[in-house]
C-alpha cells in the first residue's frame, strides 16, 4: 500500500473522504480551524489545508475504485506515473493540522534571512527542514511536500530553528 494525491472537484474534500472511507479506503484530508465572522455571528469553520487535494492510502488494484468515487477527478501524476507520497510527508501534514493556529502567533526574528535552510529542533515538527521565506505578513519556515510539489509556510518561534547542513 502507499499514499497517492487525488484531485477532488472544488470544495469537495469532506465529501470525497467520506464517500472513500464508505468503500473500505483509507483516505486523509488535511483540515484547519478558522474563525469566520458573518454580520450577525462569528464560528469556527473547519476547511481543507490543501484545497482540491485528497489523500489515499492503497494497492494499485484499487485505483479504478477511487477514480469511480464521485468527486474525484484524478490522481496527482508527476512524470506521467501517479506520485507516491511518502509517509514523512503524511505525518508532516498530520503534524502541521495537530499544532492548528498556534503557530501563527510566533514570529521569526531577524537571525535568519530569506532562503536561509533551517531545521526544527522541538516540538511536534522536529527533524523537520525548511527554508525561511519573507512576505507582507512576516518571516516563514517553508515546509516542503515534495511528492505533490506543494509548500506549506507556517510561522515557528526562533527559539526551535537551527541552521541546516
Amino acid at each position: 500500500m502507499s499514499w497517492n494525491a487525488i484531485y477532488v472537484n472544488s470544495r469537495t474534500e469532506k465529501k470525497v473522504v467520506t464517500l472513500l472511507l464508505s468503500k473500505d479506503i483509507e483516505a486523509y484530508v488535511p483540515l484547519v480551524k478558522t474563525m469566520r465572522q458573518w454580520s450577525d455571528r462569528k464560528k469556527m469553520v473547519e476547511f481543507p489545508l490543501l484545497n482540491g487535494y485528497v489523500f489515499v492510502n492503497i494497492q494499485p488494484i484499487q485505483q479504478e475504485k477511487v477514480l469511480q468515487t464521485k468527486g474525484v477527478v484524478n490522481f496527482v501524476r508527476s512524470e506521467g506515473k501517479i506520485a507516491v507520497i511518502r509517509d514523512v510527508e503524511i505525518e508532516r501534514l498530520k503534524q502541521l493540522v495537530t499544532l492548528g493556529y498556534q503557530m501563527e502567533v510566533c514570529h521569526i526574528k531577524n537571525n535568519y534571512q530569506e532562503g536561509d535552510k533551517v531545521k526544527i529542533i522541538s516540538g511536534p515538527l522536529k527533524s523537520i527542514e525548511g527554508f525561511v521565506t519573507v512576505n507582507k505578513n512576516g518571516r516563514f519556515v517553508e515546509v516542503l511536500l515534495e511528492s505533490i510539489g506543494q509548500s506549506l509556510k507556517v510561522k515557528l518561534p526562533e527559539e526551535i530553528l537551527i541552521p541546516a547542513l
